[in-house]
């Protein structure tokens, strides 16, 4: 990744808006402005790891009945182990879905004396769209004014995964 700061000086665009939250800083912080990393973000996970454990069969006999309904025999030899792939590979596409903010931060934001533009380049990213379930992929770049708390740099790549 490419880490670049920015001046917040008259001379550049760079504006403070407040945001969603009710503060003028980054998203992980509460209205008080003070780090308290799950504050704004769903606290409570989806699916857990043991739901991946349990919903495996029916997944796996839904892509069954997938590549019969494409006309496929599933008992082929070539597809014998396609539908558990399948699955396991939905689940792992799916991951984020059993991640706390909490748990990826890991109390990974520090109080600096940094108000200028942190901006994180050529994040690679990947995902499904949620009305096709097709994958894309892209580069994400995230830029943000950290009133005085800056996150770990690695945190922003693990969050956009």
């Amino acid at each position: 990744s490419v880490i670049s700061t920015l001046p917040t000086s008259d001379q550049t665009s760079v504006s403070r808006h407040p945001t969603e939250n009710g503060t003028d800083g980054a998203p992980w912080q509460g209205k008080t402005g003070k780090s308290n990393q799950a504050d704004n973000w769903k606290e409570e996970r989806t699916r857990s790891l043991e739901d991946n454990e349990m919903n495996l069969p029916l997944l796996s006999a839904a892509y069954s009945t997938i590549l019969r309904g494409l006309g496929e025999d599933p008992q082929r030899e070539g597809l014998l182990k396609t539908p558990w792939r399948a699955a396991t590979a939905m689940q792992f596409f799916t991951k984020g879905y059993q991640e706390k903010i909490s748990d990826i931060l890991n109390d990974a934001v520090f109080d600096e004396d940094h108000d200028e533009m942190v901006i994180v380049k050529e994040i690679d990213m990947f995902s499904l769209c949620e009305h096709h379930l097709v994958p894309f992929f892209g580069r994400v770049h995230i830029g943000y004014l950290p009133n005085k708390q800056v996150l770990g740099l690695s945190k922003l790549a693990r969050i956009v995964e």
